[in-house]
């Protein structure tokens, strides 16, 4: 895949991602599921992106300069759970904020690459490869479907 292909796969997941989220108000974004599976509210979910966001962000800044990247360390698990608990008391128009200017960032940061390069080379851009930034995209639709149904929203994804 090309660094346009995945770049295009990405804003797209990105307007359906915003779709779902269309007329939401601090209330339901902070309704929790009863189901007890996955997220516990929407705005948990709107949180866990901008927060791997904003790893991805640092990671490639450390790239930038010559560091190995963070990324590969991080316990999945404990780091998700940390950032929903960070960002539980924050109000959704925070938590918007820090998604809408982790999404310009990355657009910014990964123009700077020259050609199909990315921070892990051109395999950056493809699916299921070490340094992939597939996951990013994964995420949107994943949390997007869910907040969708959540909402009783008929969206494509």
């Amino acid at each position: 895949m090309s660094k346009q292909e995945f770049l295009n796969q990405f804003k797209q997941a990105r307007a359906n991602f915003l779709a779902a989220l269309e007329g939401l108000d601090e209330r339901e974004a902070s309704i929790t599921s009863s189901t007890g599976e996955g997220w516990p509210s929407i705005k948990d979910m709107i949180g866990h992106i901008a927060a791997w966001e904003r790893e991805v962000l640092i990671a490639d800044e450390m790239i930038k300069r010559g560091e190995v990247s963070h990324l590969d360390t991080i316990n999945k698990a404990e780091f998700n759970q940390a950032q929903v608990a960070h960002r539980r008391s924050w109000p959704l128009k925070q938590v918007r904020a820090e998604l809408d200017l982790n999404y310009e960032a990355l657009l910014m940061a990964w123009d700077e690459y020259e050609g199909e390069d990315g921070p892990a080379g051109s395999a950056t851009w493809e699916p299921g490869q070490p340094g992939s930034l597939w996951t990013l995209v994964e995420h949107q639709k994943e949390h997007g479907q869910e907040i969708a149904r959540r909402r009783n929203l008929d969206l494509e994804f």
